[in-house]
């Protein structure tokens, strides 16, 4: 299999995660404003810092206050600004593109789905439905997305391609539950063993919604959502198709098949890398999880997930000969 290929449909399910969890995100975050009376900073502002453009944010978009109520302009910056390569436009343009480059390889289908989608984003009744019904504007991309999944799913072969699309899929979930879950902290208050707020818990509550876990929570636990036991269930819940540790499950399932159909040595580092974050999530437990901080139990893991994206570019996507590798690393 061509790398070209690889690399485009691994990024291709990267992106399309992206836009799914983001425009889930914007969607039930204007309701969960409702129902906890926060100010648009305290509900807002958390979102652009887990998607990594606090910078940028504040630098060229956050000036513009004066002109309108924060929740509006961040909503507007994440969802249409082309220069946020975060925003929901930059992430399905992408999409589309690396879908566009293996036309060949992707069903008929799929490139239909996403480029359908595309199409709509740009036209004049996507934006008049933004206007007038902003939930049903984030539910349709969430929608497509889901479609997109179900489409490629069940018209591709599953073979090398399909099984890059899913490595992409499981190392952005991988990533994005770890920042998602990062809301709390940025946006109420550390995570602790103390009773909660009101307040914490309509957020606990949130951020399922912010990941589609509200009803698979509720098959586990019979009560309210508390910080602890959300955490809990995101973080190491190996049945939940969201949680850290099932998409790590995936990784590794992956990253093996992928490196048994490669040439003698390929993929030992980033599989290596996969093992390694498996067993430190198989010795975690909650408690020691909340001992050490849940925000930088969060952080650890988004930088893991950052070094696995370049375990695997290294090995699978811009392959080095393995004795190439060998004699760089040999002492001299």
């Amino acid at each position: 299999m061509i790398s070209r290929v690889a690399e485009s449909c691994f990024w291709l399910n990267r992106y399309v995660e992206r836009v799914e969890v983001l425009a889930r995100i914007l969607g039930v975050n204007a309701a969960f404003q409702l129902d906890s009376g926060l100010d648009d900073e305290a509900c807002w502002r958390p979102v652009v810092i887990v998607v990594g453009q606090e910078k940028d944010y504040l630098e060229r978009v956050a000036p513009t206050l004066a002109d309108g109520s924060e929740g509006e302009i961040v909503q507007d910056y994440l969802t249409w600004d082309d220069d946020n390569p975060s925003s929901l436009r930059s992430s399905l343009r992408l999409a589309r593109e690396n879908a566009r480059t293996i036309r060949e390889t992707i069903s008929l289908e799929m490139w239909e789905t996403l480029n359908d989608l595309w199409v709509w984003l740009g036209e004049r009744e996507a934006w008049k439905l933004y206007q007038k019904d902003r939930a049903a504007f984030y539910l349709r991309l969430r929608n497509q997305c889901l479609l997109y999944h179900g489409v490629a799913r069940n018209t591709m072969l599953h073979e090398d391609p399909f099984e890059f699309m899913r490595l992409g899929t499981a190392l952005e979930r991988m990533g994005q539950v770890a920042r998602v879950l990062d809301i709390k902290h940025h946006g109420v208050a550390e995570v602790h063993h103390v009773e909660e707020s009101a307040e914490e818990i309509a957020q606990w509550l949130a951020i399922l919604r912010f990941c589609s876990g509200v009803e698979p929570f509720l098959k586990r636990h019979n009560a309210a959502p508390s910080g602890r036991a959300v955490a809990e269930f995101m973080l190491f819940d190996p049945a939940f198709a969201r949680s850290v540790r099932h998409n790590v499950d995936q990784l590794c399932e992956l990253l093996g098949l992928l490196a048994i159909d490669a040439d003698e040595g390929v993929g030992v580092r980033a599989l290596s890398l996969a093992h390694e974050i498996q067993r430190g999530l198989e010795r975690a437990t909650m408690d020691s999880v909340l001992e050490q901080g849940l925000h930088e139990v969060l952080t650890q893991l988004v930088e893991q997930s950052a070094e696995l994206s370049d375990a695997i570019y290294r090995d699978f996507l811009d392959p080095v000969p393995v004795e190439a590798v060998i004699q760089a690393e040999s002492p001299a």
